[in-house]
Parts: C-alpha cells; structure tokens; sequence
C-alpha cells in the first residue's frame, strides 16, 4: 500500500458506492469523445478557429485524464476495497488527476483570454497568426501543468492516499515543507485561474450586451458568436461549483482552519472529475448548430400556427426572410 495512506479505516464506516467513479468514467469518456468528434466534423481544416483548438485540447484533457485514473478507483471499490495501490500507483494517479484539474482550468482561462482579445482589441487579435499561437499555448498549458502536477515527485517526496484510499493527491495535510510548498503553488494557480477566468468572462458578458445594444455594432457582436460566450460563461460557472471545494478544502489544510474530513475530501475530487464529465455536454449543447437548428425550429412550428387568411405570398416571406438572414451571417461569420 502507499505510504501516508489515509487514517480513516474503511471497516470503520459503511463502504462507499462503486455507481459515482463508474458513471464519471462511462460519461467522462464518452461525452469528451463526442466532443472531439464534432469539433473534427463541424470545423473545416481552413477554418479551424483557436477557439474550436482549444475546445478541442480540452476534451481530450479531460477525457484522458478520466480514462488513465478513474479505472484504478473502479477496480478498487469492485474488490470491495481488497485491492491497495503501490505507491508507485498511487504516485501515477495523483499525478493524473492534478494534471487533469489544473490544465482544463489553465484551457478554459486561456479560452476566456482569447475571447476578450478577439472582441475588445479586435485588430491586434486580426494581427496575431492564431492557427500556430494556439498549438503553441496548449504546448505551454500542458508543460505548465505537468511541472505543478509532478513537482512534490520530482522534489523527492510522494503522493498520498485520501479515504476511501482510492484516490491520490499532493500530500496536503503533511507537516514537511517540501509537500506544504508544492501543495500551495498548485492551490494558489487554481484559484488565481479560477479569479482570472471569471473576471474575463463577466467583462465579456458586458461587452456583448453593450454591442447587441448598440444597432451599429450588433453585426460584430453576432460575428464573434453569442454561443462562445455562454459556453464560456457556463463551463467558468460549472467549474467554479466543481473545483472550488477541493481548493478551499486544500488552502484550509495548509493554513490550518480545518481539520480533516474524509467524506469532503472524497465529495472534493468526486465533484473535480465531474467537471471532466460535464464540459463536453456543455459544448455540445451551446454549439452554433444548436443555436441554429432550434431557431429553424421555433420558425417552422410559427409558420405553420399562421392565420389561413393570410395570403401566400406573405407567409413565404416571413418564414424564409429571418432563415436566409441567419444564413447569410453564417456564411459571413466563415468567410
């Protein structure tokens, strides 16, 4: 078993249930498989925006990382908890699951950070050649995370085992400075992300009002994709309710106003990997094409309840004119 494993004894409490780390690695894998897929599908290879890149770097993030770790945790709780993790496991898994939480925050601030260049300094954000700065910040994203991921290993010391012993993490209820010095730098970038990508996002809300408001900008306010910014707005949302217990959890701990609780801690990554499980869903519901298709929708069942007075002629303009208008800025939008 790995060293510093949790103190709570699992014969001391009733088991916890192998439904929550199933269903996160069924709907993890799956919906982020999905994900990639239709961005593949929907974005042609000489439109492939930095955005839909990103969104992209963010599936696979999330869907490998459920897929690499939760699987030991499954195979835990089937052997009724008979199965221990090596410390070289448990080591592979902290390292995993860290990376995992750090490097979507580290995506989605980025995603959040693109936007705001694109619609509040459009042309420096026309300027800048965005197909290779985004591969180049995805490359960075992953590098940084891997170092806060691996440090504490790197430094000589090792991961720790969480009730019910099936997950790993920085040892953050150690004394030893090594494991307190790292275990801050990762709390601390989490939250200075999670501060960063929400300020951004309610600028950008507030830019996007101010030109739907405004009838001169209203054209550049449709280009730039009301989608985008309630997919960013509701991924930030989910990921502030989803990350946020295990970083308080952890900035409790090493400042010393909480005492341990197993079942929290359990609840903190559980919630953690759920945000894995819930970005891609999220995607796919805020997509343009979803937008699109339930506005076609909402004119069809309107044409179809007009008057039967209503002569031809008429009816066929107001049915076709809001669709051909709504084309016609799809196609400008990819041109």
């Amino acid at each position: 078993m790995a060293n510093e494993s949790s103190s709570f004894s699992i014969e001391t409490a009733e088991s916890p249930s192998i439904v929550p780390p199933v269903l996160l690695c069924i709907l993890g894998v799956a919906g982020n498989a999905i994900a990639v897929a239709v961005v593949c599908s929907a974005v042609k290879s000489d439109q492939w925006q930095p955005f839909y890149r990103f969104v992209c770097g963010l599936a696979l993030t999330d869907g490998l990382g459920v897929m690499l770790a939760v699987p030991f945790a499954i195979h835990r709780y089937a052997t009724d908890f008979e199965y221990n993790y090596s410390q070289t496991v448990c080591d592979y898994m902290a390292v995993v699951q860290m990376f995992t939480i750090i490097a979507s925050a580290m995506i989605v601030c980025t995603m959040s950070l693109e936007r705001f260049m694109a619609i509040v300094f459009p042309y420096v954000y026309k300027s800048i050649q965005k197909g290779s700065r985004s591969l180049v910040m995805l490359v960075c994203v992953w590098a940084l995370s891997a170092f806060l991921s691996s440090g504490h290993l790197m430094a000589g010391r090792h991961s720790r085992l969480f009730y019910p012993d099936s997950w790993c993490f920085v040892n953050f209820v150690s004394d030893n400075s090594t494991d307190l010095v790292f275990s801050f730098l990762y709390a601390l970038t989490g939250l200075f992300l999670l501060i960063t990508t929400f300020v951004t996002n309610v600028i950008l809300v507030v830019v996007m009002i101010k030109k739907k408001c405004s009838k001169s900008s209203s054209l550049t306010a449709d280009r730039h994709g009301t989608h985008i910014i309630l997919f960013l707005f509701s991924v930030v949302l989910l990921f502030s309710i989803c990350i946020l217990p295990i970083l308080m959890n952890m900035l409790q701990h090493l400042i010393g106003i909480h005492e341990s609780s197993p079942s929290f801690e359990l609840l903190g990554i559980e919630m953690a990997t759920a945000n894995s499980v819930i970005d891609p869903w999220v995607y796919i519901i805020f997509r343009r094409e979803t937008f699109t298709l339930i506005r076609r929708a909402y004119y069809t069942c309107t044409c179809t309840r007009m008057p039967v007075y209503s002569s031809e002629a008429k009816q066929s303009t107001d049915c076709t004119q809001p669709m051909n208008r709504e084309n016609g800025d799809l196609n400008k939008e990819e041109a």
